[in-house]
C-alpha cells in the first residue's frame, strides 16, 4: 500500500489536556512552611492569636502536633495560606478533620478568598466526628487564592475542645501549553545500494510544561517501497529502543527520555533504498503527538479501533476527543490525498462522516460533521453524480442500498472499505450498526483542525527529499546530476 508521506510522530509523556499541580501540606515538619505537593505555596501559614500573642507552630492554641495541625479552644485565633493559582481551569481543595467535645454552636470553619480579604465560609465542622473535606474552589482561582480556618460562632469553652486538620491540599488543573517542534533537511539524495541520508538535518522540540518523551515514530508514506526502503537508528541511545516495521514502514523509537535524546535519536535516524526507487519525493512530517498530519490540509488524523461501534456512536465519540485544543470530528474527506491518507491508517472498515439520512434525505449524501457539516458531496445511488466542486471516493457499485436498491433507507451511512474489497481505500455505504464479516466496522477515522475556535498550534514540521540520480554520459566523463 502506497503513501504520501514520510511522517515523524512523538508521542508526549503528558497529559494533552492540562497539567495538574498540588499544594499540600501533610504537617510531617512542626512548620509552617511545609510544601508537600509538585508545587509551592505562595508563602508560609500565616497564625493570628490575639491573646496568646504566639505564632509559633510548636505552641499557642493552634500549632502542629503529632503531624497533625492541632485547633484548642478557640475563640478569635485564625490561621491562612494562599496559592498562586492564576491561570488554572479547576481548583480543588481538601483535607481531613477531626472534632472533639465541641457543644452546640462550637465549630471550626473554612473559607476561601479570591484576594486574601473578603472570605466565603465554605463548610463549619462540630461536635465529635471525623470526616473527609472535598470542595471545588474554582471561583476563587487567582493570584492569591487564601483558605482560612476560623470560628464563626461561638467561642470554645475549655481546652477539651479540639479540631484536628490534616493533609490539606489545593489541586489545580492549568492547561498545557502545547509544545512547538521545528525541523530543517530540504535536499536531494540518490540511494545506492550502500549509502544513506538522514532523515532530518536539525529539529528543535521545545515544550514549558513538559520535558520528557515516551515515543516517537518515523513512518514513511507515499513512495514506501517494502523491502527496498529502510529507516535506521545509527549511533548509541542508552534511553531509547528502536523497532523496524517493514509492513507499514515504521521505526518506533521508545524512551522514556528527554526531548534533548529524542532530538539525537532523530537526527541519527537514516533513510536508504535499494534501487531501483520508483517515488523521486519524500516529504518527512515531523508531528508531536499520536494523530499523523496531512500538510495539504494542515490537519491531524488518527484511527480509533472499536470493533462493531455504531455510525452514531463513533460520531459521539470523536466530537469527544481534542488534540492539543483541537476539536475531534469523523473525519471529512474532501480530496483524493485525503481520502488516501485516511484510508491508509487502517485495515478493515472504519466510519467517516458522511450520511445521506439527514437533510433532504435518501440520495442526498452530506457530511455531517466537522466543517463541511451540512454540505452535499454526492446525489443519487451507484448512477450518481459528484456535487460540483465536491470528492466523493465511491466503490464499484456505490452506494448502492444493499441488499435491493428499490428499497431506499437501507444503507445510509458511509465507510472506508476493507481492502480485501474493491478499491483500495474508496468507500461504502452501509446500515448505521455496520455489517457483518469484511462489513463488520473496526473503528473511526477523527480528524482535528479547521474548527471555528481551534488553537493556531506549531506542533509539526516538514521537510522534503528529492530523489536525484540522472546519469549524463559523454565520451570522457559520466556525470551524476541533481535536478
Amino acid at each position: 500500500m502506497k503513501r504520501k508521506l514520510l511522517i515523524i510522530i512523538v508521542l508526549l509523556n503528558t497529559n494533552i489536556l492540562s497539567a495538574q499541580e498540588t499544594y499540600r501540606d501533610e504537617f510531617g515538619v512542626v512548620s509552617y512552611a511545609n510544601n508537600d505537593g509538585t508545587s509551592n505555596w505562595a508563602g508560609n501559614w500565616v497564625e493570628v492569636e490575639p491573646f496568646d500573642v504566639n505564632d509559633n507552630p510548636a505552641g499557642g492554641f493552634i500549632a502542629v502536633l503529632g503531624n497533625q495541625l492541632d485547633f484548642n479552644w478557640i475563640w478569635s485565633e485564625t490561621i491562612t495560606r494562599s496559592v498562586n493559582i492564576a491561570g488554572a481551569t479547576l481548583a480543588t481543595l481538601s483535607f481531613n478533620w477531626e472534632t472533639r467535645t465541641l457543644d452546640a454552636n462550637e465549630e471550626l470553619s473554612i473559607q476561601v478568598s479570591d484576594d486574601g480579604t473578603t472570605f466565603t465560609t465554605l463548610a463549619s465542622f462540630g461536635g465529635t466526628q471525623t470526616g473527609s473535606f472535598s470542595q471545588n474552589i474554582s471561583l476563587y482561582i487567582s493570584a492569591n487564592t487564601t483558605i482560612r480556618f476560623v470560628n464563626t460562632n461561638a467561642n470554645w469553652t475549655d481546652s477539651g475542645d479540639i479540631v484536628i486538620i490534616d493533609n490539606v491540599q489545593i489541586e489545580a488543573l492549568f492547561p498545557d501549553d502545547p509544545p512547538v517542534v521545528i525541523v530543517t533537511g530540504d535536499k536531494h539524495f540518490c540511494p545506492t545500494a550502500s549509502n544513506s541520508t538522514p532523515v532530518v538535518e536539525t529539529i528543535s522540540i521545545t515544550d514549558p510544561d513538559d520535558i520528557n518523551l515516551e515515543q516517537l515514530t518515523i513512518q514513511v508514506s507515499t513512495g514506501y517501497q517494502n523491502g527496498s526502503d529502510l529507516l535506521t537508528l545509527t549511533g548509541i541511545h542508552p534511553n531509547i529502543t528502536d523497532s523496524w516495521d517493514v509492513t507499514e514502514g515504521r521505526l518506533t523509537l521508545t524512551g522514556p527520555a528527554t526531548f534533548a535524546e529524542f532530538e539525537a535519536a532523530v537526527l541519527a535516524t537514516v533513510f536508504s533504498s535499494t534501487p531501483p526507487v520508483v517515488a523521486v519525493l519524500r516529504e518527512f512530517s515531523v508531528v508531536l503527538g499520536s494523530p499523523l498530519y496531512l500538510p495539504e490540509t494542515g490537519h491531524y488524523y488518527e484511527f480509533i479501533p472499536s470493533l462493531g461501534i455504531r455510525w452514531d456512536d463513533a460520531r459521539d465519540e470523536a466530537e469527544l476527543r481534542t488534540f492539543f485544543g483541537l476539536q475531534g470530528y469523523m473525519a471529512t474527506l474532501t480530496s483524493a490525498i485525503e481520502a488516501t491518507f485516511a484510508g491508509d491508517q487502517i485495515t478493515g472498515t472504519g466510519w467517516i462522516g458522511a450520511s445521506d439520512n439527514f437533510g433532504s434525505g435518501e440520495g442526498e449524501w452530506r457530511w455531517e460533521t466537522g466543517p463541511e457539516a451540512g454540505t452535499i458531496f454526492w446525489n443519487g445511488d451507484e448512477t450518481g453524480t459528484v456535487a460540483p466542486g465536491e470528492f466523493a471516493f465511491w466503490n464499484n457499485n456505490e452506494p448502492n442500498d444493499y441488499p435491493d436498491d428499490a428499497i431506499p433507507g437501507q444503507e445510509n451511512y458511509a465507510h472506508i472499505t476493507d481492502d480485501t474489497i474493491g478499491i483500495q481505500n474508496s468507500w461504502n455505504d452501509l446500515p448505521i450498526t455496520g455489517g457483518g464479516g469484511a462489513y463488520q466496522a473496526q473503528g473511526y477515522i477523527v480528524e482535528y483542525g479547521g474548527l471555528p475556535g481551534d488553537p493556531v498550534l506549531q506542533i509539526s514540521g516538514v521537510t522534503r527529499l528529492r530523489i536525484s540520480c540522472t546519469v549524463i554520459t559523454n565520451r570522457n566523463k559520466t556525470y551524476r546530476v541533481n535536478y
